[in-house]
């Protein structure tokens, strides 16, 4: 491999899926070198690689299900799980799930994972994942929950505080923020998003609430946009923060600069909504910086389908349809896998099993194995084995 050629071996590694990539860089240091710290190649990589959409009802279920892009025929599911679950959110190649009352953390490709409590100060009203990079191989995640706090002197407004989890406990910020009650954006098109150290919240009025979760700054950026009635979602692309506004005739991609500043980087006719009215609903559900997925629906007869437009080849084209016996309220997550094979603070299953069992006989309240945690476990294992079964290219 070393007397390979650099060209001829990448063209080989580009055609390996993130999970063949991940057990061929356990076979070769000098190729695990090259995986791992070689920045030109995860970038060529990644632009190869096409994100594939999760979604899950909004009041959570035993059933996730999964549209691998690239691949309109092909849906999967991971059959009912003993545990109802949700997805709290996605970021670079993890996942934050609530299941069985308890948080996790998952990283489908390398099968590791990790149980947390939820917090308990105060009343969680959002809550953001982010996945930092420490090294080229080296990841760790914090959960970031937006907790009310004492009121302020205003009766219209309320005080909040950032509750912080690193994967061992909670520690709440000695930063604060006021704002009115109703300002917060919560809801299944409201997900935080995580981008250039910062957790992003998009508020119902005019700007965003952004936290370094590293160094506890909180801000307020203004959002200098009119924006017309119609749908909006807040999410990233092309390593900038993004407002998709889309009416029934267009699709607006807004970019967003620190200073509030919105510039509009493209408008997209409308073509799901405009060609197939009257629909009972639809909705933007996800942007990447390569495609906006967008879901309309229709009652009679049922109709349900995903559509993405590629802004590479500017065309519309339809991801797949969801099952009538899906619910008609869905949280949609883009996921795109990560190549780091190595995330602080993430266990292989024997090893949650173990601390689990550690807290358990610890505790005072402790009489006989936890056989919930067991079964938590187990869904967890499922989900991730339908993600990683189905990670393709687009």
């Amino acid at each position: 491999m070393r007397r390979l050629p650099l060209h001829l071996l990448d063209e080989i590694l580009f055609k390996l899926d993130p999970k063949s990539l991940v057990k061929m860089q356990c076979t070769n240091k000098s190729i695990n070198s090259h995986v791992s710290e070689d920045l030109n190649f995860k970038r060529k990589y990644y632009s190869r690689t096409g994100s594939s959409l999760l979604h899950i009802s909004k009041y959570a279920s035993n059933l996730l299900c999964f549209h691998p892009f690239g691949n309109s025929r092909s849906f999967n599911n991971t059959g009912r799980l003993e545990n109802l679950f949700n997805i709290l959110g996605s970021c670079s190649g993890l996942l934050l799930l609530s299941i069985g009352g308890r948080l996790c953390v998952a990283n489908p490709l390398t099968n590791k994972l990790r149980f947390l409590e939820y917090p308990i100060s105060g009343k969680t009203t959002c809550i953001g994942f982010a996945v930092d990079h420490i090294d080229p191989t080296t990841q760790k995640f914090k959960i970031v929950c937006i907790v009310e706090v004492l009121k302020p002197s205003n009766p219209d407004e309320k005080m909040y505080q950032f509750d912080i989890n690193t994967g061992d406990s909670w520690s709440l910020s000695k930063t604060t923020f006021t704002c009115h009650s109703s300002n917060l954006k919560n809801g299944k098109n409201s997900k935080p998003v995580y981008l250039n150290g910062d957790l992003h919240w998009l508020r119902k009025y005019g700007s965003i609430v952004a936290f370094n979760p590293e160094t506890e700054e909180a801000r307020l950026i203004p959002i200098k946009f009119y924006r017309k009635p119609g749908k909006v979602l807040l999410c990233a692309g092309d390593n900038r923060l993004t407002l998709i506004s889309a009416t029934e005739e267009v699709v607006s991609v807004v970019a967003v600069e620190n200073d509030g500043k919105c510039i509009l980087v493209r408008r997209i006719k409308n073509e799901p909504v405009h060609l197939n009215m009257p629909l009972s609903y639809w909705n933007v559900q996800a942007y990447d910086g390569k495609c906006v997925v967008l879901r309309t629906m229709k009652n009679h007869p049922i109709e349900r389908v995903v559509h993405s437009y590629d802004l590479r080849a500017n065309k519309w084209e339809v991801v797949g349809t969801i099952p009538w016996w899906c619910d008609s309220n869905r949280n949609f997550f883009l996921f795109k896998p990560s190549l780091s094979s190595s995330v602080i603070g993430l266990l292989d299953q024997e090893e949650e099993r173990n601390l689990l069992k550690l807290k358990a006989t610890s505790s005072r309240t402790y009489r006989q194995p936890d056989i919930e945690s067991e079964r938590r476990i187990s869904s967890v294992m499922a989900i991730m084995g339908l993600v990683s079964r189905n990670l393709c290219f687009l």
